[in-house]
Order: structure tokens, then C-alpha cells, then sequence
């Protein structure tokens, strides 16, 4: 009986109804159900709306000049590694991203070497990145070029400013090359360099400024990682409409 008795218990408890915290109001949790309804469909129809924009972008770029300027930079990157280094590298060209900048920012929140080129006769900010790994071991065969020494100095891991002591030509050398392949000719003296170890806040860059991405990848014996080129689609376009 007793147990019986139990079983009832449990079977009332089981099949009690769900009740409404105290203060709560059916009306009141229907409008908060509904407003976080909106604001999901909200989000997703901005989202489309952006995807929709980031296409539109890109269809107006002539894709038969997009290529060639892809194999260009391509061919000469590999180029300039191989004359840099005395050694063959291979570089290949992987894949391309279009990107507003702050999402540039978003998807890059782990230390990385990041430099920006501000143009200022011509209005446009590049942008090139290579991984920390990549950057370390750069950094350390420089150094060990500095101090003439027959081997590379090992480095530690963490990144930090005094990194770009060591690259910072470097990287200013693969500007000029990408400033030689566009506009054939060198770097004029207004320009500025400025390097991060995370893409930040760039006064002469909006948040939502479009640049398209071009991501390579080097490797030889000793060294092997990812690089990317950043340019603004803007540019991308007046570049291409001046040489029709």
C-alpha cells in the first residue's frame, strides 16, 4: 500500500503543470519571446543583406584582370623569396576573401605581424600579414644577418614590438614589390608604415571598408607559412578602370 501510495505521489508530481515564476505574466513572456524572435530575424536579414553587398562588390570587378594580377603578385613574391633567401622557394597563391575590416579584426585576435601601408596621393591603406610562427623565424635570420653570425638566432616564442626592429625592412621591401607590380615604379616618400601585432583601430581605415584578401602561401626547406595582401576594393576597381 505503501508503495502504492508513492506511486501517486510521483505520477501527481510528474504530470503537474508548468508554472509561471511569481511576477512573470503570460503576456510578459510571450513579449520577450517575440522580441528575441525579432532580433534573431533581424540579425540573419542583416546578415543576407551584407553577403548580398560583399557579391555585388566583387561582380563588378573584371575577373580575367582579377587572375592576371593574382599570377602577377604571385610570380613575383616567389621572386623576391628566392632572391632574399638564396634559395628556391615555392609560393602559391591559395585562396582569396573578401572582408570588411572589422571582421578582418574579429578573425585575427591571436598575435600576428600586421603591417599597413597608407598611400596618401593615391587614398588607400594596404595591408600585410604573416603568421607569428612565420615572422619569428624571419626575424631570427635577420638578427642573425645583423650580427653576422653563420647561424639563425632562436628567439623566443612571445611576440612582441621590438619583432618589427628586425622585419620592418623587410616588410617595407614587399610593399615596394607590390608598389612596383602595380604602378612600375618605387615608393615615393609619401608614405607611412605602421606595424601592429593585431589588426586595430587605423585612422584611415572604416570599420566597414571592404578589402579583398589575397592569401599565399611560401615554403622551402627551413621555412614554410601563410602570408596575406590586403587591398581595399575600391582601389581594386580605379586600379583596373585605369587600365582599359
Amino acid at each position: 500500500m505503501q508503495d502504492n501510495h508513492s506511486n501517486l505521489e510521483e505520477q501527481q508530481r510528474s504530470e503537474e503543470p508548468f508554472q509561471i515564476e511569481e511576477g512573470l505574466s503570460a503576456n510578459v513572456l510571450n513579449n520577450m519571446m517575440e522580441e528575441t524572435l525579432i532580433r534573431d530575424s533581424d540579425g540573419d536579414s542583416n546578415q543576407d543583406t551584407k553577403s548580398n553587398e560583399i557579391k555585388s562588390e566583387i561582380s563588378e570587378i573584371n575577373e580575367e584582370k582579377l587572375d592576371q594580377f593574382r599570377h602577377q603578385i604571385t610570380n613575383a613574391l616567389e621572386q623576391f623569396w628566392t632572391t632574399e633567401f638564396s634559395d628556391k622557394t615555392s609560393v602559391k597563391f591559395l585562396s582569396q576573401e573578401l572582408l570588411q575590416y572589422k571582421d578582418f579584426q574579429k578573425n585575427n585576435d591571436q598575435p600576428s605581424s600586421v603591417s599597413f601601408l597608407s598611400l596618401k596621393e593615391f587614398g588607400t591603406v594596404w595591408i600585410f600579414q604573416m603568421e607569428s610562427d612565420q615572422a619569428l623565424k624571419l626575424a631570427s635570420i635577420f638578427r642573425a644577418r645583423r650580427q653576422e653570425l653563420e647561424s639563425k638566432v632562436e628567439l623566443s616564442g612571445h611576440l612582441d614590438g621590438s619583432l618589427f626592429f628586425e622585419i620592418g625592412p623587410f616588410i617595407q621591401d614587399i610593399f615596394e614589390l607590390f608598389h612596383r607590380q602595380i604602378f612600375k615604379q618605387s615608393l615615393q616618400k609619401k608614405f607611412q608604415l605602421r606595424h601592429m601585432l593585431r589588426p586595430a583601430f587605423h585612422r584611415e581605415i572604416n570599420d566597414g571598408e571592404l578589402l579583398l584578401f589575397l592569401e599565399f602561401g611560401e615554403e622551402n626547406q627551413n621555412k614554410k607559412g601563410t602570408m596575406r595582401f590586403g587591398i581595399p576594393v575600391d582601389f581594386i576597381k580605379r586600379l583596373f578602370v585605369s587600365r582599359n
